[in-house]
């Protein structure tokens, strides 16, 4: 092609070249996508299911059958552009994947991903060898059996990953265990596809296998120069919070041309890319550039127009009466084999009957490798004709599309079953995934942040399932009312554009220290919004992202003389609110990081920790979470057990007491049984499992009131580092007047003597239980 005529008018009398075409026709798509995803998303449809009806609408099948449309949109020598700008918008979301995909989970279910795509290939290909004599006579195939039988195969057995992650993304289930199962699954059954295909291929041609070891050379040469790269260029710029775009544009240089030398071989370069992009350094700035430089324009412009391309390419016009029949089975056929497939791996894995409509039906979804494959290496073939790649491509358009309506009704109906399961952590076994979400405004807030995580995560930084998110919270300033214009102000006053750019900064540079030191990996994540909503935008990513607890910073921090200091009230009114309003137990950390507890990796000695255990939900709720630290070689932990040494068993009937003048009674009858019964359960399965192993330490202090409980505090407070303890614990007697010198309720008596008391070193970690109902809360 001329390279004048690419962005010149190839003739006098053409309104638009192919370029230009082709751009407008990605609007068209953008817009009319946008359309149908607002038509839509009332019925629960996912975001691909509206991108792909956009492209049939300006498909050949509607309105490009208009003489004029199709003149405009299939004018000569676009299939070239399409075909290359198909190929860079592949390679960029095949590498964002692999940055983003979640390795660790991976590994962890690696049995059930195998399994569920090994039974499904196995029966998509029976299936395809079954009705391969029956639709070989329909199709007037006559030769090269063996290659109708690989379209066949990948046609029924492939699954679109991109559509797979889009759709998951959009139904909020990316952080939930079925969604990232799922996406795991797709993954693995597509790029098996490419390579089982390119290797068939190989084979039997002979042509390939050479290449097979060049390819195989560029993708490591490209890994290991990427990991050379990586931690090399942010020392260039260490004040900088990203690496600038010229750097950035230096990795899509090099990851260009290892895919544009494959793809130049007629081999598809999707599996090489994604392996480039999962072996990318997962810490430090540069791999923050590349999700921050790529998530938004990938997921909201290149994977839309990827999705409309793929409908685009719909058309049924020159289908007669026996291809509709052929369409119709090949659709049918591909249902029926991932169900059968996916439902027997289930049934052999033991994975909950609630998913087991769902997952085959998201899986089903094609037009990713099925649409690249079906169009590589059949122009010699006599059999491979314009109706049947048509036809082909309707059945893998229909098939996506009656998949992702059919997965959304599935959702739809059975909302309960995919929703969020909001369980304690008393319930919460130590096998099971333990996220948590760290809350911090600044560097200083993120050490005791990191403190904890470090603890949780065990000696080694990964014997437990454990995900560690932390969020960094940035307040909005308020809108300043001033005549001056902005170059007017004085230096003192400029408001950051980026706001909390050098926070952000700093605790950027405490996780990648971190992540050096420990190998744990800490997902970031950032929230910027008005003080008085922060409480509000925090229990909803809580549910989003599926924590099973969430830490605060106390509103008070140590100064380097020891003395604390007030970082303001509103910081104190968002927690209050955060307890009461959270879906998931609630943490407050005190940290006295100069004199307290510190960071178990690359600390020099074990560190005493003690949990407190007067009784009641929340002590529970603090000694399940002692459960991981436990675990943790580098802390030694204590149980501190407060009884009563009145032993007579209290009355089962309380008196109704009513909170801040409200009418609202609460019977406690039966309930101290109950709660005595569940304590008792809690600290005979923890001596069972750490106490009798010598893991953890027990001591029992036998106290009459208040008064007493303080005197035995004020002995202990200097044996340990970290004092974890309850909020809550109703009228305790052990705790009983303890409440007239308080200065922080939401911490609760014991936790706000530790806080507030100026003789007190050690850190201090208050846990509230999550709240079932509001009756269940104790207000402040």
């Amino acid at each position: 092609m001329d390279p004048k005529l690419l962005f010149c008018l190839p003739q006098g009398d053409a309104l638009f070249n192919p370029l230009n075409t082709m751009f407008i026709q990605m609007a068209c798509i953008l817009v009319f996508s946008q359309l149908f995803f607002l038509l839509l998303k009332p019925c629960g449809q996912a975001g691909p299911v509206a991108q792909i009806l956009a492209g049939i609408v300006l498909s050949p099948a509607l309105l490009s059958r208009i003489p004029k449309v199709k003149e405009f949109f299939l004018q000569k020598d676009a299939a070239d552009y399409y075909s290359f700008f198909s190929f860079a918008l592949r390679t960029s979301f095949m590498f964002l994947i692999g940055l983003e995909f979640d390795l660790q989970f991976m590994r962890r279910n690696l049995k059930k991903v195998t399994v569920i795509t090994i039974s499904s290939f196995v029966s998509c290909g029976l299936l395809s060898l079954g009705f391969f004599y029956l639709l070989k006579p329909l199709l007037h195939i006559k030769e090269d059996y063996f290659t109708f039988f690989l379209v066949l195969f990948i046609t029924l057995s492939n699954t679109a990953s991109p559509v797979v992650l889009r759709s998951i993304a959009d139904w909020k289930l990316n952080t939930s265990e079925i969604g990232r199962l799922t996406i795991s699954c797709a993954l693995l059954n597509e790029l098996t596809n490419v390579v089982v295909y390119t290797l068939i291929i190989a084979v039997v041609s002979g042509k390939l296998i050479g290449d097979l070891f060049l390819f195989i050379f560029m993708t490591g040469a490209l890994i290991l120069l990427n990991r050379f790269l990586a931690p090399w260029l942010p020392k260039r710029n260490p004040k900088e919070k990203y690496l600038s775009k010229a750097e950035t544009l230096v990795f899509f240089i090099f990851l260009l041309i290892v895919a544009i030398t494959i793809e130049s071989y007629d081999v598809n370069s999707s599996v090489s890319v994604f392996i480039i992009g999962i072996n990318f350094p997962r810490q430090g700035k540069t791999h923050r550039t590349l999700i921050n430089r790529l998530s938004y324009p990938i997921h909201e412009f290149v994977l839309p127009v990827y999705f409309g391309y793929i409908g685009f390419r719909f058309s049924v016009i020159g289908l007669t009466r026996r291809y509709y029949i052929v369409l119709v089975i090949i659709v049918i056929l591909t249902l029926v084999g991932k169900f059968i497939g996916v439902i027997s791996a289930c049934m052999y894995l033991k994975i909950p009957k609630k998913y087991w409509l769902f997952l085959p039906t998201i899986l089903s979804v094609k037009g990713h490798v099925g649409l690249l494959l079906l169009d590589a290496n059949y122009a010699e073939k006599k059999w491979w004709t314009t109706t049947i790649h048509d036809m082909v491509i309707a059945a893998l358009v229909i098939t996506t599309l009656l998949s992702g309506v059919l997965a959304s009704f599935i959702l739809k109906a059975r909302e309960k079953d995919f929703a969020h399961q909001k369980t304690s952590l008393e319930s919460h076994d130590t096998n099971e995934e333990l996220r948590v979400l760290s809350c911090v405004y600044g560097a200083r807030c993120a050490r005791g942040e990191i403190s904890l995580i470090s603890s949780l995560s065990g000696s080694h930084g990964g014997s437990k399932p454990f995900t560690p998110l932390l969020m960094h919270l940035v307040p909005l300033p308020k809108k300043r009312k001033s005549e001056l214009l902005y170059h007017e102000h004085d230096e003192d006053v400029h408001v950051d554009d980026d706001f909390g750019t050098n926070e952000s900064l700093m605790v950027n540079d405490s996780i990648d220290s971190f992540a050096k030191d420990s190998k744990i990996l800490i997902q970031q994540v950032k929230l910027v919004t008005q003080m008085v909503s922060m409480h509000e935008e925090i229990c909803n990513a809580t549910e989003d992202l599926r924590v099973n607890i969430v830490f605060l910073p106390f509103h008070k921090h140590q100064r380097i003389d020891g003395k604390t200091t007030n970082d303001g009230e509103h910081f104190r009114q968002m927690n209050r609110n955060v307890l009461r309003h959270a879906p998931c137990s609630v943490g407050i950390l005190v940290d006295r990081n100069i004199t307290g507890f510190q960071q178990p990796h690359g600390f020099g000695s074990v560190q005493n920790v003690a949990v407190l255990f007067f009784g009641g939900p929340d002590d529970r709720e603090a000694l399940a979470l002692c459960k991981w630290f436990a675990n943790n070689t580098l802390i030694h932990l204590t149980i501190i057990q407060f009884v009563p040494e009145d032993s007579h068993p209290e009355s089962p009937v309380r008196n109704a007491t009513t909170r801040d003048s409200s009418e609202v009674l609460i019977d406690v009858q039966g309930r101290d049984q109950s709660e005595h019964e569940a304590d008792r359960s809690l600290l005979e399965e923890f001596h069972n499992r750490f106490v009798s192993t010598g893991q953890v330490g027990f001591i029992e202090k036998r106290v009459s009131n208040g008064p007493h409980t303080l005197t035995i505090l004020r002995e202990i407070e200097e044996l340990y580092s970290l004092f974890v303890v309850g909020k809550s614990r109703g009228d305790c007697p052990m705790t009983v007047r303890m409440k007239d010198w308080e200065e922080c309720p939401e911490l609760g008596t014991v936790g706000d003597f530790f806080a507030s008391s100026l003789d007190v070193n050690a850190s201090v970690l208050v846990v509230q239980r999550q709240r079932n109902s509001h009756d269940d809360f104790i207000d402040d």
